[in-house]
């Protein structure tokens, strides 16, 4: 169990991570609005963009992405009258802060449920990437009375073991100290998103930037069993990466359709385990609209 607290390696580093990730927010559409929600675990940053009446999308970033990474999706999830709200996860890099250790998925459902709660959202579409997708499986297992649908992009270890390449190239990078390797090895991780390249740059700074300056103290993901997936109630979106360097794609995919009672997979041709534009920005929204006209929301 994780019995300590995330930290920054120290003040330079803190400097040094948060002007990476406010340039990286910079890509946000506006008007955005920041607020700091209370928890037991540490204040937590939300972002929020879009206003509406049908049911809000809340987003769950990757590790070491913060919600920047959510800058070239915020729009077309809010598309038609919906806001959206982006969560900065304690014990990332980013404006949150940690005050009490994460160390079980129980843990980080029970800091997300307070977050949610103290933002008065009773029910809410899940959309998270890789970390953040795991955490969205795991909160639909424990919370599935909030949660009206969960999306997912590459959740690590959730459905299927991680690649031994992508374990050895990590452990590589982190070792290393070198920023040209580590570069490298996650320009190669993440793949073509189509993301314009000025804001991939902001990313994959800020990704670095985290890597180098920030100690994470959270539960690693595992493998959810077969009863948990099959636990799931809420509508389920998996999508993978054709060319995914973390894990098997197509191993992922037919667990979980074989597990999930309610799931719909895509896997992505060409893809690594960036998101997307252009299939995420397509697919989700459509998925949130399905579940609604069923009756889900």
């Amino acid at each position: 169990m994780t019995a300590r607290i995330s930290s920054f390696h120290d003040d330079a580093a803190r400097t040094r991570v948060l002007a990476a990730y406010d340039r990286a927010m910079a890509f946000w559409p506006e008007p955005r609005e920041d607020q700091d929600v209370p928890t037991r675990f540490g204040r937590t940053r939300v972002y929020a963009y879009g206003a509406g009446e049908r049911t809000p999308v809340v987003l769950l970033h990757g590790q070491s992405a913060t919600p920047a990474e959510w800058a070239p999706h915020v729009a077309a999830l809010a598309q038609g009258g919906r806001r959206v709200l982006a969560v900065d996860r304690v014990g990332e890099p980013g404006y949150s802060s940690q005050s009490l250790p994460i160390g079980s998925a129980d843990d980080t459902a029970a800091w997300l449920e307070e977050a949610l709660a103290w933002l008065g959202l009773e029910r809410v579409h899940l959309v998270g990437h890789s970390y953040g997708g795991y955490v969205a499986l795991q909160h639909a297992v424990r919370a599935s009375e909030r949660v009206v649908s969960v999306a997912v992009y590459e959740p690590p270890r959730a459905l299927a073991p991680l690649k031994p390449g992508f374990l050895l190239g990590a452990i590589a990078g982190a070792l290393s100290g070198s920023e040209g390797f580590q570069r490298r090895w996650f320009t190669r991780l993440i793949g073509e998103t189509g993301v314009a390249a000025e804001e991939a740059e902001a990313g994959t700074r800020l990704s670095l930037e985290a890597i180098n300056g920030f100690r994470i103290r959270l539960p690693q993901p595992q493998s959810m069993s077969d009863d948990e997936l099959g636990s799931i109630k809420a509508p389920t979106l998996v999508l993978l990466g054709g060319a995914d360097r973390v894990m098997d794609s197509r191993r992922a995919e037919a667990r979980a359709r074989r597990l999930i009672p309610d799931v719909r997979t895509e896997v992505v041709a060409h893809a690594g385990h960036g998101i997307p534009l252009e299939a995420f920005n397509r697919r989700v929204p459509e998925f949130h609209q399905e579940v609604e006209l069923s009756g889900g929301a």
